[in-house]
């Protein structure tokens, strides 16, 4: 359970620049776009598509931050020997959440979105990409590393 925490946290600690940096930068005929991944859920919402939009911001902001919040703090609890009165919400959250935390295949669909841009400008790759490939992979390990038997059983003895 401690390296759960330990990846759930570095994977959060990554979601940071890995939002506030570009991702990719996409030049058509001298014109240029930076692109964030709140850009995309922007550019969705823009062109008329608002449930496509809440579902890529749900499924690659909002439900990985939440599901890596909680998997840290029910591992925090478990390390360090706590019972708060919201460990089992916490730990029903994160078993809502797994499937939905989609950064993973948000990164692979970014490098497939690429090789059709190309057709189209030039793409260049930004930090940002970095920075969403470690939180992916992080994410990826402390989904891994997370031992749902344990943490339910020791949520149920907190009861």
């Amino acid at each position: 359970m401690m390296a759960a925490w330990a990846f759930a946290m570095a994977a959060l600690i990554t979601l940071i620049p890995a939002n506030m940096n570009p991702i990719l930068i996409f030049s058509v005929a001298g014109n240029y776009q930076e692109n964030l991944i709140v850009t995309g859920v922007e550019g969705l919402w823009m062109q008329g598509f608002q449930p496509l939009g809440a579902l890529v911001f749900f499924s690659a902001i909002l439900a990985p931050v939440l599901y890596l919040l909680s998997v840290s703090y029910v591992c925090a609890c478990w390390t360090l020997q706590q019972r708060p009165p919201l460990l089992g919400a916490a730990f029903r959250l994160a078993e809502a959440l797994e499937p939905w935390n989609l950064l993973p295949v948000f990164a692979i669909a970014c490098m497939v979105s690429v090789v059709k841009l190309r057709t189209l400008g030039t793409v260049n790759w930004e930090s940002g990409s970095l920075w969403v490939l470690a939180t992916a992979v992080l994410t990826m390990i402390a989904v891994q590393c997370f031992d749902r038997q344990c943490a339910e059983l020791y949520v149920e003895g907190s009861k």
